[in-house]
């Protein structure tokens, strides 16, 4: 079976105390992508398959761009720090907002513009309405805080084009 097709409806029918099972086959809409359990149709960005709860993979996909080596950045450039990054803490309990085993991120997100180079990090001034002020953008090595559980992990960015205005 191929990527492009999943099961979108099933129907029971009993004729005469028989049980017969029809599927029907389509192509999956923009939006979707197919459980390889259950071949159960989900919404391309879910974590797990509504039908039988399996976890898809996380693959952390190469982003466009994306800055490696921060310490060769220069004051005054503008990076976009990517959402999902940085450090973070694993929920040990349900609440109403996260559930258990899932993460929470504590990092910062969006564009910034280069103020210092420090050994661990950068300091950043936020770019427009949603960031403002200064944060430290840390990009030290990956680690876990034993006094509280946060899990430091670097943050991933990307350098912005800068128009020169006329």
């Amino acid at each position: 079976m191929s990527d492009k097709y999943g099961i979108i409806h099933i129907s029971v029918y009993n004729f005469m105390g028989h049980a017969s099972y029809r599927m029907t086959m389509e192509k999956l809409k923009r939006g979707q992508k197919l459980c390889k359990s259950c071949n159960g149709v989900n919404a391309a960005r879910s974590s797990k398959c509504k039908h039988c709860n399996k976890t898809f993979i996380n693959k952390n996909t190469p982003v466009k761009n994306e800055i490696k080596d921060w310490k060769s950045l220069e004051t005054g450039q503008q990076i976009k720090i990517i959402q999902g990054s940085g450090p973070y803490f694993v929920c040990s309990t349900d609440s109403e907002d996260h559930s258990s085993g899932e993460k929470v991120y504590m990092g910062c997100k969006g564009k910034y513009e280069v103020r210092e180079i420090r050994p661990n990090g950068i300091l950043c001034c936020g770019i427009g309405k949603k960031n403002t002020g200064i944060e430290f953008v840390y990009m030290g090595e990956r680690k876990i805080s034993p006094s509280t559980g946060i899990i430091k992990a670097p943050h991933r960015i990307v350098k912005l084009r800068t128009r020169k205005r006329k």
